[in-house]
C-alpha cells in the first residue's frame, strides 16, 4: 500500500474537550493528516466514541498508567507516515501549517526536522523566546523545536524509542532532534510554519523548573561526549562542595546504571559530534544547558 503523507501524533491526559477542541482545528488543514494516533494516558471512556465526527482515522493507544511524553515513543511504532507532526492536547497548526512543513520536506531531502513559530491562541500572539521560539522572518537552523509544535522525517532508521523513555514532561523534544541529527540531518525552526499553544515560556520556577532541569540532565548524560560528561558532573560536584542548591544526587544516581550501557557497546569510539552543550547555571543552581553546534553522540 502507499504510504500516508502526513500522520499526527497526540498525548493526552485529561482533557477530552480541549482534545476534541484541538482536533477541529486540526481538521481545518489545508493538508490533513491520513491518520492520526492519539496515546490517552488516563483511558478516558468518553472519547472514542467521540472520534466518529472525524473523517481522518483515529487510532487511540492506552499504555498503563500515565506514561507521560513517553507515550510517543508508542505513537511511532504506529504512524506509519513520511512525515510526523507532533502536537499537544491543547496545541494545533494554522490552516497552512501543515501543508508549509511538507513543502519545505519535499524541497529539500538533508532537512529532517522542523519547529514551528508558536502562537498563543487566546492573544494570538507569538511567544517571545530566543531559543525555542526565535523572532525571525526566515528559517534557522537550530536544536529547539517545541515539543506541542514540531514534524520530523519518518527515517527507517530512528530508534523505537524516540524519546528518552523516562521523561514525562519537558525537553522530550530534544532527544528526537538528536536522533535526527545523528541521522546527518538538518533541523530548522520555520517562521512560516505557524502553530498555537499556550505560552509555557512564563511560570518556569519551582517543581517545573526543577523537572526540566532533571530531564536536561538526563538527555546529557545519554548523548554527551565523555568531556561534557565530565564538566557537567564536575559542576555538580561543586556546587555540592559551595553547598549551593544542585542536582549532584540525581545526577549520579542516573549516570552510573546509563554509562554501564554504554561501556558495554554503545559508546562508540568513533561517534560523530553534531551539537556541542554550553551550560549555564540557572537561579536554583541546576545545570541547564543551551544547544548551540554539537555535542557528541554515540
Amino acid at each position: 500500500p502507499n504510504q500516508p503523507l502526513v500522520s499526527v501524533w497526540i498525548v493526552t491526559y485529561k482533557r477530552d474537550d480541549t482534545l476534541l477542541d484541538a482536533l477541529r482545528k486540526l481538521a481545518a488543514s489545508t493538508c490533513p493528516p491520513q491518520e492520526i494516533v492519539i496515546v490517552d494516558n488516563v483511558r478516558s471512556s468518553s472519547v472514542p466514541s467521540r472520534f466518529e465526527e472525524f473523517a481522518t482515522p483515529i487510532e487511540l493507544l492506552c499504555p498503563e498508567g500515565n506514561v507521560g511524553c513517553a507515550g510517543l515513543n508508542l505513537a511511532f511504532e504506529r504512524a506509519s507516515g513520511k512525515f510526523i507532526f507532533c502536537f499537544d492536547d491543547d496545541s494545533f497548526p494554522a490552516p497552512d501549517c501543515i501543508a508549509n512543513a511538507v513543502r519545505a520536506f519535499e524541497s529539500d531531502a538533508a532537512l529532517g526536522m522542523i519547529g514551528f513559530k508558536m502562537h498563543d491562541p487566546k492573544t494570538l500572539q507569538p511567544w517571545y523566546d530566543r531559543w525555542w521560539n526565535p523572532d525571525s522572518k526566515s528559517a534557522q537552523r537550530t536544536v529547539f523545536c517545541p515539543g506541542c509544535g514540531l514534524a520530523f522525517r519518518n527515517d527507517a532508521r530512528l530508534p523505537e524509542e524516540i524519546c528518552v523513555p523516562d521523561i514525562i514532561s519537558q525537553a522530550h523534544e530534544l532527544s528526537m532532534a538528536a536522533e535526527i541529527l545523528r541521522l546527518g540531518y538538518r533541523v530548522e525552526f520555520r517562521p512560516d510554519c505557524i502553530a498555537f499553544h499556550p505560552d509555557t515560556t512564563t511560570g518556569y520556577f519551582g517543581e517545573k523548573a526543577r523537572s526540566g532541569n532533571r530531564n536536561q540532565l538526563r538527555l546529557l548524560i545519554r548523548y554527551a561526549d565523555a568531556l561534557n560528561l565530565a564538566v557537567l558532573l564536575g559542576s555538580q560536584l561543586l556546587w555540592t562542595i559551595l553547598r549551593r542548591p544542585n542536582e549532584a544526587g540525581f545526577a549520579f544516581d542516573y549516570f552510573f546504571p546509563f554509562i554501564a550501557v554504554r561501556f558495554r557497546g554503545q559508546w562508540r569510539n568513533n561517534s560523530r559530534k553534531c551539537f556541542r552543550g554550553t551550560r549555564i547555571l540557572n537561579s536554583d543552581g541546576c545545570c541547564e544547558f543551551f544547544c548551540h553546534r554539537q555535542f557528541a553522540i554515540a
